[in-house]
């Protein structure tokens, strides 16, 4: 049986239409995944997250642990802080990506993907740290938009936080943890609260939000705005074991640091003889995963996320190649035709 989060039947109630994601029923749109993608983009959106993964991390090897299993060093980064990262497997691919807040020197809030919390919960653990999973008592929600920072200040008056911080706000009489983050590209934040409580929470954003004409926003948009931004999606961009370095993310990357897999990271960053994730545009047909890539009829690469762009209306993708760099033309095979794609820099937006 799927699990639901605490607001299935408020999302049920305004029309959701459900998909199956990650082990969850959750709503991939309320009428229109254009629509909501826009009202992101110009105004507001709320979105119900509650299916990623929620992490206590302490202990005297909390730190140790995620500078095993991540390229950062947690000793650096401020009390309050965030860090954007990389959980490393032995070999140092990929085994997810992740956010991690440090609320005190031995105790940081993690944040996997959903359905990530068992494998990295585990990793975390093998290295020392104590590991409380809070997945399924916690609620997340993500107020996302150039008016989400205005619908915040008129649902509470504590300071919201920084960019990549991490605060604790009182909204509608319920203590939430909320970071300056976000998975579109717009300005906004994220809500950790307990979801016995996170009714009353959404219910409020709703209201307070009705005059900049806050929107419900459902997995489908979540998807088209987080691929116009260019971020990798943990089930799509990291399948097959990848690492960080094919991934485009070596901007995550330590040096210093004594982690996993360092030694084969460090050789592939410096041979740059492996497979690159790259934007692509095409001008029809859609790209989807899995979709091969081709350059004179050889095959160098393949799609792991694609869609029609709803702001620039072109097809866009992400996508593994070898041997191409930004302005190549490739094919890219959609349902037995090659269409033309350009290899272009990301973001598309």
């Amino acid at each position: 049986m799927s699990l639901r989060t605490a607001l299935y039947d408020w999302h049920a109630a305004h029309g959701a239409t459900f998909v199956p994601f990650a082990g969850y029923d959750m709503p991939v749109h309320y009428g229109s995944i254009k629509a909501e993608h826009h009202a992101v983009r110009t105004g507001a959106g709320l979105f119900d997250v509650s299916h990623m993964s929620n992490l206590w991390v302490t202990g005297p090897n909390a730190a140790a642990a995620l500078a095993r299993r991540t390229p950062s060093d947690p000793n650096v980064v401020p009390l309050g802080k965030g860090k954007y990262t990389v959980v490393l497997n032995p070999d140092g691919t990929i085994l997810d990506d992740a956010f991690y807040f440090k609320v005190a020197d031995d105790r940081f809030y993690v944040i996997p993907n959903a359905g990530r919390n068992v494998a990295v919960g585990d990793a975390l653990r093998g290295e020392g740290a104590k590991v409380e999973d809070v997945s399924s008592s916690t609620s997340i929600f993500a107020l996302q938009g150039p008016k989400a920072k205005e619908i915040l200040a008129a649902a509470t008056p504590d300071a919201a936080p920084k960019f990549h911080h991490l605060v604790t706000m009182r909204i509608a009489g319920v203590e939430c943890m909320v970071s300056g983050t976000g998975y579109t590209g717009e300005k906004g934040v994220e809500l950790y609260l307990p979801a016995a409580q996170s009714k009353a929470v959404w219910e409020h954003l709703m209201k307070v939000g009705a005059s900049a004409n806050l929107q419900p926003i459902g997995l489908g948009a979540r998807d088209t705005l987080r691929l116009e931004k260019g971020y990798c999606l943990a089930g799509n961009e990291f399948e097959g074991g990848r690492t960080p370095i094919e991934a485009g993310l070596a901007w995550v990357m330590d040096w210093n640091g004594d982690f996993h897999g360092k030694s084969r990271l460090r050789e592939q960053m410096e041979s740059g003889d492996h497979d690159k994730l790259v934007g692509l545009v095409q001008e029809s047909g859609i790209p989807r995963h899995g979709y091969p890539i081709q350059r004179s009829g050889a095959r160098i690469g393949q799609v792991t996320s694609g869609t029609q762009s709803p702001t620039t209306g072109k097809s866009i993708a992400l996508g593994y190649v070898r041997g191409a760099a930004v302005g190549d033309a490739v094919e890219v095979e959609v349902r037995g035709k090659p269409q033309p794609a350009t290899v272009v820099k990301t973001p598309f937006v």
